[in-house]
């Protein structure tokens, strides 16, 4: 646990930096929130094994962390990156069973990254995605994608999409593809005051899907006040095939535009 307190506060710096070519930046959000969830999965924790899984509580602490490092500049406009974002869910108040990380989900990423007007967008990537949770027996969960991406990534509107090829998962998760679907699709919108997020996934075969929502307060411009609400299937690994509604109030880092 305390490997990860460090790791975060080491990396706080280069989180604060929006994502670019030329130096250690942010690259998904970091955030970190006391939240609440209307249920958990315990049927799954039980039958993997996860001691005291029937203590689990609805309340808990979700964070995420992530930055993008480059490794080989190609040019002025592409380089060779590699990135690292982790989400976990940890039941810090629940001293009953010794506050266990529930969840925690790892995903480094290789890709090139491209960054020049494209009309509509200004940061293209091509690379690969690992994804698991680090977990053994049933509770084990895991995927490997290769994705294409099309960004805008400054301005008061911000927007992504987001699509992949899975070539091989987990038989534990192996129907995956049903609840994430192919692809995902992010926006911010912001001023002054505040920014709004949301990134949502969808498979129109199965009529399943996730979405998140949230709403940033600056209260200065390295950090804001976040809340961030989700609802559906795939919110981390272990409940990709799990609908949930959460909710969550704490704070959010703030890349500059």
């Amino acid at each position: 646990m305390n490997k990860w307190m460090l790791l975060i506060a080491l990396t706080l710096p280069f989180m604060t930096s929006a994502k670019t070519l030329n130096r250690i930046s942010s690259y998904e959000d970091s955030y970190l929130l006391g939240s609440y969830t209307d249920s958990i999965n315990k049927d799954e924790y039980i039958n993997g094994g996860f001691e005291d899984a029937d203590g689990l509580q609805n309340v808990e602490v979700k964070f995420q962390f992530s930055l993008a490092v480059p490794i080989i500049p190609i040019n002025n406009t592409t380089a060779f990156m590699f990135s690292y974002t982790q989400k976990s869910l940890w039941q810090l108040g629940n001293s009953d069973i010794s506050s266990p990380f529930r969840e925690t989900n790892y995903k480094p990423q290789f890709f090139l990254m491209h960054q020049s007007n494209m009309l509509l967008f200004n940061n293209a990537e091509f690379g690969y995605m690992h994804e698991s949770n680090g977990q053994t027996s049933s509770l084990s969960r895991s995927w490997d994608r290769m994705y294409g991406a099309l960004e805008r990534i400054d301005g008061p509107v911000q927007y992504g999409f987001r699509a992949w090829y899975v070539f091989s998962d987990e038989e534990n998760n192996e129907d995956i593809l049903d609840y994430l679907g192919h692809y995902d699709v992010w926006i911010k919108a912001g001023n002054d005051i505040g920014e709004f997020n949301t990134r949502f996934h969808y498979n129109f075969d199965t009529n399943k899907g996730g979405a998140e929502a949230g709403y940033t307060l600056y209260l200065n411009k390295f950090v804001g006040l976040y809340v961030q609400a989700w609802k559906g299937y795939g919110e981390t690994l272990i409940d990709y095939n799990y609908d949930q509604t959460r909710i969550g109030l704490g704070m959010k880092l703030i890349p500059p535009n």
